[in-house]
């Protein structure tokens, strides 16, 4: 027991020098693998965020769509007593008030991203027409298809911080039937 106690020769420089080559080893493995965790966890974030988007934004334009009033004209043009024009504008969908002009985002402006956050996710929406040789950036008066009475239109969604882009095409009937430019629309304004 005694030698035990008066044994102080503890670890030499060569195991000292050993077990900090280990341990820096060790810490880049966990460095190189916890940054490929968060970049994927990001990526898959991402392509969420940027799928999500694009549902809500085509819910939203289908419910829109689905329940206006369109007078035609004969050279095909129509206007809506319901809803003005709708675009992509800044990088988001914009519905312009019929009577007023005034402009309204589709959907708030958070559902575009957030810059600020852990995630750094930022949002560009394009919109197209779905019609066969159609525009790539196409206002609604140039999807809207009168023989069908339905609105064909192309909606891109590109995260701009990792370059994720989801395209959605959908084809939407009016349930409400045409009717003639002539005919006066609700509110006594002609078209």
């Amino acid at each position: 027991m005694r030698r035990k106690v008066k044994d102080n020769s503890g670890l030499t420089l060569v195991e000292t020098l050993c077990a900090v080559l280990i341990l820096v080893l060790l810490s880049l493995m966990l460095n190189s693998g916890l940054s490929m965790a968060i970049k994927t966890y990001q990526g898959i974030t991402a392509e969420s965020e940027t799928q999500l988007l694009l549902s809500s934004l085509s819910d939203a334009l289908a419910d829109k769509l689905r329940y206006c009033v369109v007078y035609v004209d004969d050279a095909g043009d129509y206007r809506s007593s319901s809803i003005g024009e709708v675009q992509a504008a800044g990088g988001k969908i914009v519905v312009y008030e019929p009577d007023t002009g005034e402009e309204k985002p589709l959907l708030p402006d958070g559902a575009y991203g957030n810059p600020d956050g852990f995630y750094k996710g930022n949002y560009q929406v394009t919109m197209g027409s779905a019609a066969p040789g159609g525009a790539d950036s196409a206002t609604l008066k140039e999807t809207y298809q009168k023989d069908t009475n339905s609105f064909a239109v192309k909606l891109t969604v590109k995260d701009v911080h990792l370059n994720i882009t989801k395209t959605r095409e959908l084809t939407v009937r009016c349930l409400n039937p045409p009717k003639e430019a002539a005919e006066t629309p609700p509110g006594g304004e002609t078209p």
